[in-house]
């Protein structure tokens, strides 16, 4: 029986030699992380940074530069001419927002440390599992984590401007609130009748409806429904009730969309 020679130490050579080289280098890598990570300055100047009027005046302008720019997507006269939906009239607030988030993230990258942008991915990740109930909830919570990360980085003037500028950017475009009604009519009367003589009903009624749309081959349409700051989603309930026990509106069934 021939013997199985064993293989010399030789021929693992270059494997070891891989392996020392790579961590050597990763050694390397620690090292000089090591010494840059404490040269970073994150931490912010509390209240005094009112006396760095060149930061704030340079994120005041970011703010109003991105407001700016994002007007004129937001407005843009073929997203208005083919809004239907009701997200579509949402829309500009969200556009506003995220871009708003953007530009904070950016600045405090910039000017605070690129460190914080993991900081940021990681809270993103927590952000994933209570995100499920709609894109307004998304934006709340991005928004108060990026408010408290400001403050925790002892930046509470950029957490102060954030805080009235998203502000304002809600009180601008809360101003009136959209509200998606689904409506089955009779069939008593054409359904081009009904849908017009509701319309009017509505707009009487304070609320301006912005958009129907018919569903093929069915008595029933879709309408988004603008409704100013005196009005909420309760009148507007009671005011459908009210249509719909009169004869008036010749409608069978109505439902407002969450």
């Amino acid at each position: 029986m021939p013997k199985i020679r064993k293989p010399s130490n030789l021929t693992n050579f270059p494997l070891v030699a891989a392996l020392l080289f790579a961590a050597t280098q990763a050694q390397a890598q620690f090292t000089g992380t090591e010494s840059i990570l404490p040269e970073i300055a994150v931490r912010g100047q509390g209240w005094a940074q009112l006396r760095d009027l060149a930061e704030v005046k340079e994120f005041a302008l970011a703010f109003i530069e991105t407001t700016v720019m994002i007007s004129v997507l937001a407005y843009h006269p073929v997203s208005i001419a083919t809004r239907k939906i009701k997200s579509d009239f949402e829309a500009p607030k969200s556009l506003f927002i995220y871009a708003l988030i953007g530009m904070v993230v950016g600045f405090l990258i910039m000017h605070h440390g690129y460190l914080i942008g993991f900081v940021l991915f990681g809270i993103g990740g927590l952000l994933r599992f209570r995100t499920d109930d709609g894109a307004a909830d998304t934006m709340r919570l991005i928004l108060a984590t990026l408010i408290g990360l400001c403050v925790g980085l002892d930046l509470p003037v950029i957490a102060l401007i954030t805080t009235i500028g998203i502000w304002l950017v809600l009180f601008v475009f809360g101003a009136r609130s959209s509200f998606a009604i689904e409506v089955r009519f009779d069939d008593k009367t054409p359904i081009s009748d009904s849908m017009l003589q509701l319309r009017d009903l509505l707009n009487a009624g304070g609320y301006r409806v912005a958009s129907m749309s018919k569903t093929k081959f069915k008595p029933v349409v879709h309408y988004v429904v603008k409704a100013g700051r005196a009005n909420s989603r309760s009148g507007l309930e009671k005011r459908m009730g009210e249509l719909t026990a009169s004869s008036d509106a010749n409608i069978s069934d109505w439902h407002i969309e969450a």
